[in-house]
């Protein structure tokens, strides 16, 4: 269900990572929004789970760093500062398209990444 998953998240993103723009497939992350660990089959393989992201996007994203609110628009812990993402060459200003399935997920990411 893997490979299904990654090109679904592919497709969704039009193949690139809508912080960076970055269209560099073969570095490109099909990051789950709920972790993989803490979803359920059905979760597992929704294609509203997932955000296809740069490797520095993806790890600032599955460890909490950075979350995206229900607008789009980007999120910072405070374990973070907008200098840090400016030194990785991550834009502040995003804000990516998200679809009204992502936004259960985001919700719990986004709580995670508030609140530690």
């Amino acid at each position: 269900g893997q490979g299904y998953y990654r090109q679904k998240i592919r497709e969704k993103w039009n193949y690139k990572c809508p912080v960076t723009g970055c269209e560099i497939l073969s570095i490109l992350i099909s990051s789950h929004i709920l972790p993989w660990s803490e979803s359920n089959h059905s979760e597992r393989l929704d294609v509203e789970n997932g955000i296809l992201l740069s490797p520095d996007v993806d790890s600032l994203f599955d460890k909490h760093l950075i979350s995206f609110t229900n607008d789009g628009e980007l999120v910072l812990s405070n374990r973070i500062t907008k200098e840090h993402l400016k030194k990785l060459g991550i834009p502040t200003d995003v804000k990516i398209p998200i679809s009204e399935g992502m936004k259960k997920y985001l919700n719990k990411h986004r709580e995670i990444t508030i609140n530690g």
